[in-house]
């Protein structure tokens, strides 16, 4: 029990700064339910699969509305940011290797990391902060 309430405390900060996102509103919903780590560990993996597909839309839309040389400058950060996506959760995977906090730290991340480049990529089109409560 002490652990649950560990994680559950961890995850709160997440929570706390949701955004009326749908995908962040499933994944609150979702984290308070869950009763073990297994079932945290679902709630962000379903999350990040979520985000990557709002993520792949606003990129699809950002491409739509740009000029060749723009769309080659986007393709290129896109790549650019995949290979950092990837390699900081490989570094957060070596660095939370033991215990069962592992994966849910790793999964948080992945989570902001694609809600946050999808963000950004609705900026590019809607030309200021995609989000106003997320612009601080």
């Amino acid at each position: 029990m002490k652990k649950i309430a560990l994680l559950i405390a961890l995850s709160l900060p997440m929570m706390a700064v949701a955004s009326d996102a749908p995908e962040d509103k499933a994944l609150a919903q979702c984290l308070n339910g869950a009763n073990n780590t297994l079932q945290m560990n679902t709630c962000y993996s379903t999350a990040v699969k979520a985000w990557d597909t709002a993520l792949n839309k606003a990129y699809q839309k950002a491409l739509t509305s740009m000029n060749n040389d723009q769309k080659a400058k986007l393709r290129d950060a896109q790549r650019n940011w995949i290979k950092y996506r990837d390699s900081w959760l490989a570094t957060s995977k070596a660095t939370f290797n033991q215990g069962t906090m592992a994966g849910i730290q790793v999964g948080a991340q992945a989570v902001e990391l694609n809600k946050n480049q999808t963000l950004m990529l609705r900026s590019l089109v809607q030309g200021d902060c995609a989000n106003p409560a997320d612009c601080g």
